[in-house]
């Protein structure tokens, strides 16, 4: 086994391991959805409808560098907070380094550098329309996986 493989199998052990259950209620994630019932339901789809809306003109309104630019920042910064709820801490610092292909000395540092250029190409893949409305799929979900690996 190289020093490469040694090194994702330590952290996919990481990952691996159960979490801890706190006996916490599910309903404590409520409300996932607004309730067909609830009263602000009608106000808060108008504001969904104005926000994307407004979110399309902004769109069209910059020039496509800026975008690029943009929708680049946006995918390391979900990167960088996805990873964090998941607790690894992968500096911005360092995953804008790791795009760059200059990793950490570090084992466990790199680990997370390439964890997050996966996580960045991946969602590029997707931004780019390769799900093809197939995000809610089980075979999308599957393919996003495989994107993974194939990136890794």
């Amino acid at each position: 086994m190289t020093d490469s493989n040694a090194d994702i199998e330590t952290a996919t052990k990481k990952d691996t391991n159960a979490p801890s259950d706190r006996g916490e209620a599910l309903s404590l994630m409520e409300p996932m959805r607004i309730s067909e019932s609830s009263r602000h339901r009608e106000g808060l789809a108008d504001l969904a409808v104005e926000l994307a809306a407004h979110a399309a003109g902004l769109r069209r309104s910059l020039p496509e560098g800026v975008l690029t630019a943009l929708a680049d920042l946006v995918r390391a910064m979900n990167c960088y907070y996805s990873n964090l709820i998941e607790g690894h801490d992968t500096h911005p610092v360092d995953i804008e380094h790791a795009l760059k292909e200059d990793y950490s000395d570090n084992a466990e540092k790199r680990n997370l550098q390439l964890e997050a250029k996966v996580h960045i190409a991946v969602q590029r893949w997707i931004d780019d329309g390769g799900l093809q409305g197939r995000a809610l799929s089980q075979e999308g979900v599957c393919e996003v996986h495989k994107g993974i690996y194939i990136h890794s």
